[in-house]
């Protein structure tokens, strides 16, 4: 980064995570991942007998609150409804929603960021190739063996791709082996 605090960072919901980014780089705008709060709903909540009710109408009021006033209010509402009030998880998120409610943070550029899911899926990635054990030169044998793997697969998507717009030339001249390829070539380039 050259000696620059990044403008914004996306991160777990985690509070030493928090913490440190406050205490480090203060100008840096931190975001938790909503991905990962909405997951952790079903969990926190299912003791409660319309968990699948207040699930869905906790998602419609964080994705579907245009203002940070109507949020407050949607939010508040939603607690009263469900009997939730003295919800600690929900008190806690409800504290902390200017880092993780879309509308208290999309007047900051996130180009389109608002998960850590898709470097999760990296990590799951890597994961199958090293392991926390692994020795520097075990790290680099296996990084090139992850790379060799996500090359081969790429490469067989190619074929796979060349292959649906390949056609076979008909092996006769029969009309009834012409007339099947001339239906099958219509409908496989629809």
């Amino acid at each position: 980064m050259g000696g620059k605090a990044p403008k914004g960072i996306l991160t777990n919901q985690c509070a030493s995570m928090q913490r440190a980014i406050e205490a480090c780089i203060p100008t840096t705008i931190h975001r938790w991942c909503i991905w990962h709060i909405m997951k952790k709903i079903p969990s926190k909540l299912n003791r409660y007998k319309a968990h699948i009710e207040i699930e869905q109408e906790m998602s419609h009021v964080v994705w579907n609150s245009h203002t940070k006033e109507s949020f407050d209010r949607n939010w508040n509402d939603f607690l009263l409804k469900y009997g939730l009030v003295d919800n600690k998880w929900l008190l806690e998120l409800f504290e902390d929603r200017h880092i993780w409610i879309p509308i208290y943070l999309d007047h900051h550029f996130w180009a389109g960021m608002r998960s850590t899911q898709r470097s999760e899926s990296m990590y799951s990635f890597l994961n199958k190739f090293i392991t926390r054990n692994s020795s520097l030169i075990q790290f680099v044998k296996q990084y090139d063996n992850c790379l060799g793997s996500r090359e081969q697969r790429e490469r067989e998507r190619e074929s796979d791709a060349e292959d649906f717009y390949m056609v076979i030339p008909c092996a006769t001249k029969s009309s009834i082996e012409a007339k099947f390829q001339d239906v099958y070539t219509h409908k496989k380039f629809r």
